[in-house]
């Protein structure tokens, strides 16, 4: 299946997880700002 031990696949998928919830919330602020700047319907 994977070349990865448990620990080291707990290890990843708290790492892409932090980057998703980061990536998300700059995403969300971003269009919070556009928004509010040209509000778009």
């Amino acid at each position: 299946m994977s070349s990865l031990s448990e620990s080291e696949a707990k290890e990843f998928h708290s790492a892409y997880v932090t980057g998703f919830i980061g990536f998300m919330g700059i995403a969300i602020v971003a269009h919070y700002l556009l928004y509010v700047w040209k509000p778009w319907f």
